[in-house]
């Protein structure tokens, strides 16, 4: 039975060569920035530039984003989340730093990640267990941006305490705690420097077709694959041949159930496009569809009717998806959101507005959010950003 009761028509291609930024429900550290920590019901434009790019990475407390003209800025966070050897909070857009060559920002617990086009991978914020990659682990958390050895990265996310991050050549490497195996190692070993994980050297998607040097473009092919995000005891990606893998966490945090120690394919389609791994679950896009698993669907987040907890089960929405993404949030309730036709649709946690549907009803069935031109949606535990064309 169809969850979407109205007929799905595709929305309309916004004006103009750039993209703007929107953002609805409760700020958390001004991390919205439209200027205030205002709760808004209903999608609220970030000041005027339309210069912005879909290259938007969205954390528990703050916002980072790439300009067209490959600029790095930031919104809302405390202590060290900026990466400008700053700890102020901001609830309008800053840059960072002067450089205007990068391609790839993401996110972690308390961490950020960014990539330029020269291949260098920069990080800031916790290090607890060596997830900053320098060949050390310390509790003193880092205010800017540190660089990780080589040349040839192509993206960088987190979890709670690791990272795991591609190569150009196609290749996967983890680095932090590695509980439950989420540094794709086939062990639970800590690494404070980077270590190539296993298996073959087809773990970036758009390997094929994107070249680094592309700039944000590249960025935002690269995360359909590897998302924005990691999860918070558990890492995934998509491989050059579609399929869905996934290792660590617990439960159905990859939807296989247990704690795999060594990635493990989720199923055995090849027809996987999209991926945002996320708090204890996520959700990607499986030949055209919308799915998301794990979690624990306290607000209905899964979007199939109910709020029972179905841990490893891949719950699929109906309509063609473009663009998907899954809350943060741990233990508390989440939400889900995908585009269809310019349209956002979401289930879940709306409590704070985050639904952008006008009110604060939770759904446990997906249900049509802000209509429009959106061509990326970015959730966070009580808010979220889009992006429209033009």
């Amino acid at each position: 039975m169809s969850v979407f009761q109205n007929q799905i028509m595709a929305g309309a291609s916004g004006a103009g060569g750039g993209y703007t930024l929107w953002a609805w429900g409760t700020p958390g550290s001004g991390n919205m920035g439209l200027g205030n920590t205002t709760a808004y019901s209903v999608p609220q434009q970030i000041g005027s530039d339309d210069d912005w790019t879909p290259m938007v990475s969205m954390e528990l407390g703050h916002t980072h984003a790439i300009k067209s003209d490959g600029t790095l800025w930031f919104i809302g966070g405390t202590g060290t989340l900026r990466g400008d050897n700053s700890t102020t909070s901001v609830s309008s857009p800053i840059q960072i730093g002067t450089a205007s060559n990068w391609q790839w920002v993401g996110g972690g617990y308390n961490r950020g990640y960014a990539v330029n086009t020269s291949g260098e991978l920069w990080c800031w914020g916790s290090n607890g267990k060596g997830e900053l990659g320098q060949g050390t682990a310390s509790n003193t958390n880092v205010s800017s941006m540190v660089q990780v050895a080589g040349t040839t990265w192509a993206a960088a996310a987190g979890g709670n305490a690791h990272t795991l991050a591609l190569k150009t050549d196609g290749t996967i490497w983890g680095w932090g705690e590695g509980d439950n195996g989420r540094t794709w190692h086939n062990n639970q070993t800590n690494y404070s420097s980077p270590v190539q994980g296993v298996g073959s050297t087809e773990w970036w998607r758009a390997r094929t077709s994107v070249n680094i040097t592309d700039g944000w473009e590249a960025g935002v092919e690269t995360a359909k694959g590897f998302g924005y995000n990691q999860g918070y005891w558990h890492s995934m990606n998509i491989d050059e041949n579609g399929k869905l893998w996934g290792c660590g966490g617990f439960g159905g945090a990859t939807s296989e159930g247990g704690q795999p120690t060594s990635p493990t394919q989720v199923g055995t389609d090849t027809t996987w496009t999209n991926l945002h791994a996320s708090g204890f679950g996520g959700a990607g896009i499986n030949n055209g569809t919308m799915s998301c698993w794990g979690g624990y669907n306290f607000a209905g987040e899964r979007g199939n009717g109910d709020t029972t907890n179905e841990p490893t089960t891949i719950i699929e929405w109906d309509g063609t998806a473009t663009d998907v993404a899954r809350s943060q949030s741990l233990y508390y309730e989440a939400h889900n959101s995908c585009i269809i036709g310019g349209t956002i649709y979401f289930s879940g946690a709306n409590d704070q507005g985050q639904g952008g549907k006008g009110n604060t009803t939770n759904y446990s069935s997906p249900v049509q959010g802000p209509s429009g031109s959106w061509v990326k949606v970015i959730c966070g535990k009580t808010g979220t950003i889009g992006v429209k064309k033009g």
